[in-house]
């Protein structure tokens, strides 16, 4: 009996039973794990962000240094309101305070101290020939105050009031109230509170 010669088995072309079924077993595992690690950073980059904290809105205090100036310059901008309601209400007094400078004749001159509280009594005009003697002589009187005689007179210009003053000075003791057109020569104190009411000039010879 002739015996038939055995092939020899080649294990390398034979796989073995669990070698098929690990294969792919471990493949779907793999893409599994993939599928669920996309998902996963896909589900945290969708995620919504947390609201930011709240801000805190900083306490704005005006600065007093600002407050103070403000209040300053209230304070000097009424008092300067003040001050020029003040001017304003002053100025129609002191116009109508204001002695006039120009007289018409010596009679009104007097009126007017009377009314100034400077009263000279008596009051007498001096005769036309007698006042014509007097260079650019308007108008000439004669009054009393303070238990004296006063003399008063009224001129054409001012240039004619130095004239009277020149010559009554080289005729002994004089005291004058001088205007612009007016002359009035009397007793030392009454002459000088003429001259301060009148604002005029006050000159003494003695």
């Amino acid at each position: 009996m002739t015996e038939q010669p055995q092939q020899p088995l080649d294990h390398a072309d034979t796989p073995g039973p669990d070698s098929a079924a690990t294969q792919p077993l471990t493949s779907a595992a793999m893409a599994a794990a993939r599928s669920r690690a996309l998902t996963a950073d896909i589900d945290d980059a969708t995620q919504p962000l947390p609201p930011p904290p709240p801000r805190e809105h900083p306490v704005h205090r005006p600065p007093t240094a600002m407050i103070a100036a403000l209040a300053v310059g209230v304070l000097v901008a009424g008092a300067a309101v003040a001050i020029l309601i003040g001017r304003i209400d002053r100025q129609p007094a002191a116009a109508a305070d204001a002695a006039p400078q120009w007289f018409n004749s010596a009679q009104s001159l007097v009126d007017y101290l009377d009314r100034r509280g400077l009263p000279c009594t008596g009051y007498e005009a001096v005769d036309a020939v007698a006042a014509a003697t007097v260079p650019g002589s308007v108008s000439r009187g004669r009054c009393t105050a303070g238990g004296s005689a006063v003399g008063v007179g009224v001129y054409s210009e001012h240039s004619d009031v130095e004239v009277q003053w020149s010559t009554q000075a080289g005729h002994g003791p004089l005291f004058m109230a001088i205007g612009q057109n007016w002359t009035v020569d009397g007793p030392a104190d009454w002459t000088r509170r003429v001259a301060e009411v009148m604002s005029a000039q006050y000159r003494t010879q003695q």
